[in-house]
């Protein structure tokens, strides 16, 4: 038996059929939009190629407006004499300073000289029987806290590079033997001394100890903070001295080094400021406290 096949329905039926009319009008919304889309890229386009035109010409102004002023100054300054910012060379020191007074002698020591206590409690003593026995950690650093009538200064004393002139440091130094005493001699630029000079005409603890100066002498840095030797004995007898400035490699180079200057740049400015061509302050300065703690660990 033959199966039914309904006629198709023919396609210019179809024009003007609701069918026909809904495809027609989905086409024409598609190419609407897709007309619209391409109007507003090329607005786009065009608003970004306005913006860069109108950078552009802003960054020309720019540069030219930049030159032209540079080219004026040069042109400006080169109608100037030149000038310089170099800092004079050479400055005329007074020709003399003065004679500080001598610090008031403390107590005397008889016999074996004690550890002094670490809290710095010990009675100010001056004159000591003999040198001390050793009462630091020689592996590891003190921090010395110098206070002057300048200013303070912090020093880090390594006992490593010598023990004995560092463990007579701290030792003096709690038993407050330079306290009172006078800055007494300012090279300008290089060094200052302090002490030794008591009431009486003493200028010693009373001791001495070897030098441990390096073999190839000490080379001074700014800051750095050594002990001298003795003019009467040749050892070392507890006077400093403080490097200061451009001058230090200058200094006598046959003094035990002690440490290094960690903070105190505006005393020792201060004190350099002091200097003369004799060499003597031009005014008073004095040790007002040296505070001693131990602190970390020389790394080995």
């Amino acid at each position: 038996m033959q199966r039914y096949r309904p006629p198709r329905p023919d396609p210019e039926s179809l024009v003007g059929s609701p069918t026909m009319a809904r495809t027609s009008d989905r086409r024409q919304q598609q190419l609407a939009r897709q007309k619209a889309q391409a109007a507003l890229t090329a607005r786009q386009r065009k608003d970004r190629r306005r913006k860069q035109v109108a950078a552009g010409a802003v960054a020309v102004i720019v540069v030219l407006s930049t030159l032209g002023a540079f080219l004026g100054s040069r042109s400006s300054s080169s109608s100037k004499p030149a000038t310089t910012t170099t800092a004079p060379t050479s400055t005329t020191l007074p020709t003399n300073g003065i004679t500080p007074p001598a610090a008031a002698l403390g107590a005397t020591l008889s016999g074996a000289t004690p550890c002094p206590a670490e809290d710095g409690s010990s009675a100010r003593t001056t004159s000591f029987a003999s040198a001390p026995s050793t009462c630091i950690e020689t592996d590891h650093f003190y921090t010395a806290t110098i206070t002057t009538s300048k200013g303070p200064m912090t020093v880090q004393l390594n006992p490593r590079v010598s023990p004995q002139t560092v463990n007579t440091f701290v030792v003096l130094a709690r038993y407050h033997y330079y306290d009172g005493q006078p800055v007494t001699d300012v090279r300008t630029r290089a060094s200052f001394t302090v002490g030794m000079a008591f009431s009486g005409g003493t200028n010693q603890p009373g001791f001495a100890i070897p030098g441990e100066i390096p073999a190839k002498g000490t080379v001074f840095t700014p800051g750095a903070l050594a002990m001298t030797r003795s003019s009467a004995s040749g050892g070392i007898g507890g006077q400093l001295v403080v490097a200061t400035f451009d001058q230090a490699p200058d200094n006598d180079q046959q003094v035990t080094p002690l440490g290094i200057m960690l903070s105190g740049d505006t005393t020792i400015a201060a004190i350099n400021t002091l200097a003369s061509q004799s060499g003597k302050p031009t005014s008073l300065v004095t040790i007002q406290s040296i505070s001693v703690v131990r602190s970390g660990a020389i790394p080995s």
